[in-house]
């Protein structure tokens, strides 16, 4: 019995990506290619408000880093004969989003390095539908461990860098600070909310950010189980496990600092790289908390969101898989408890009462039915099917008779000889005795 319910339970496992596949047809869920516009649309938004904190050079990294993508994207297509699919918005949105977490003051050759090996894994991977980490996070990752000065270092606030000149001096964000210091900065919670201190181009506006996470979960763009998952654990564990005083000062500083709320909203949300179902979301979310809270206590390294999430993007699949086997054992568990918990107490309180348990009432003495492997009485008269023999053997069988019936013939037949010549040798010694009376 345990045998095949863990075979099917198996079965289903397997089956588990098709069946999910199913169930997020039959939802009617919104298209990439939707998804990626309302994205496209908000990080547009985005890099308005960037370019009046650090001028017009964000438009030109923007643009710089959408044009690699788009030709990268061009030449993989050739290379591997496909056709170039035009309405695929993802290259813009990951472009967008890469320059979006880099610097006003990066180098051009920087940005483009980026754009290349992020739709170059994109391709890798097989291109639409097969890649299984976020382009703009492997481009980012990449860019922090062999650039860290060009990817890490930001321009003063209010400093317009000039397009193709010089950066002018920069300066460390405020997760360098506190990694350095472990203390956050002085700032105000307007300061916070509007992005007054030195990042990333895009990720330093907060309540802009906010307010385009809330408008992308309404638009069903933007993963509500797997951000507010996400979000919500690692404020917890944060707080927990905090070295500061208050704890919420670490909190905060958590969500404003590197590429967190942007990457949880543009990033975590790629309908490329999240689970199917639900389930497999919320852990999805769980797990990118979880292990961004882990190595920001244990590492020192700045945008250490990103690496988290390349981590949980390879256990995307194998999240789907584990959500499924806690539902069905989960569903198991709540039907036993149903069926027997509380069983024990009811007919103790029932004896109590004086009240007898009913003839249908037979949970308690329920026994299963045994197979000891015997057949089924049906009282039906059931006919033997003899053996048929052959013509050979009917013709041996009757040869052996005959042979049989001679033998006993003769034999017969010699016993009838010895009798007569018995009693014709007694007759003769009769005459000879009356003769010699005589």
């Amino acid at each position: 019995m345990n045998t095949t319910t863990n075979e099917a339970l198996l079965k289903k496992i397997d089956e588990a990506p098709l069946l999910m596949s199913k169930e997020a047809a039959k939802k009617k869920l919104r298209k990439p290619r939707s998804i990626y516009g309302d994205q496209i649309l908000f990080m547009l938004a985005i890099t308005v408000i960037a370019t009046c904190f650090y001028g017009m050079r964000v438009v030109t990294v923007c643009a710089c880093s959408v044009l690699a993508c788009i030709l990268t994207d061009m030449v993989g297509c050739f290379l591997s004969k496909k056709e170039y699919g035009v309405k695929d918005l993802s290259t813009i949105a990951y472009g967008m989003a890469l320059a979006l977490m880099l610097p006003a003051s990066v180098e051009y050759y920087v940005v483009i390095i980026g754009a290349v090996l992020a739709i170059t894994v994109k391709h890798i991977f097989g291109g639409k539908d097969n890649y299984i980490f976020n382009p703009a996070a492997v481009a980012i990752a990449f860019l922090i461990i062999c650039y860290p000065t060009q990817v890490l270092m930001y321009p003063q606030l209010d400093a317009h860098p000039e397009i193709f000149g010089d950066a002018g001096t920069l300066v460390s964000g405020i997760e360098s600070s506190f990694i350095k210091n472990g203390a956050m900065p002085s700032l105000t919670p307007l300061e916070i909310l509007m992005g007054r201190f030195p990042g990333p181009m895009g990720t330093t506006h907060i309540l802009v950010l906010i307010v385009s996470g809330i408008c992308l979960i309404c638009r069903r763009s933007v993963s509500l189980s797997a951000t507010v998952g996400g979000i919500a654990v690692m404020g917890v564990l944060s707080y927990l496990t905090s070295s500061v005083e208050p704890a919420m000062d670490a909190v905060i500083f958590r969500f404003i600092s590197g590429f967190v709320l942007f990457g949880f909203i543009f990033l975590a949300s790629d309908p490329q790289t999240l689970p199917f179902t639900n389930g497999g979301r919320v852990l999805y979310g769980i797990a990118l908390g979880v292990i961004t809270v882990i190595f920001r206590n244990s590492a020192n390294i700045e945008g250490i969101f990103v690496f988290s999430l390349l981590i949980v993007n390879a256990l995307s699949l194998y999240l789907d898989k584990l959500a499924f086997v806690i539902g069905v054992q989960t569903k198991q568990l709540l039907r036993y408890l149903r069926h027997n918990l509380g069983s024990f107490e009811r007919m103790t309180k029932d004896a109590k009462q004086g009240k007898t348990p009913e003839l249908s009432d037979t949970q308690e003495i329920m026994i299963e039915p045994v197979n000891y492997n015997m057949p089924p009485i049906d009282n039906k008269v059931t006919k033997v099917k003899r053996h048929k023999k052959s013509v050979m053997e009917n013709i041996s069988d009757k040869i052996s008779d005959s042979v049989k019936k001679k033998k006993a013939s003769a034999k017969s037949a010699g016993e009838n000889e010895k009798e007569k010549e018995a009693q014709h040798g007694s007759g003769k010694t009769d005459e000879a005795g009356k003769d010699t009376e005589k």
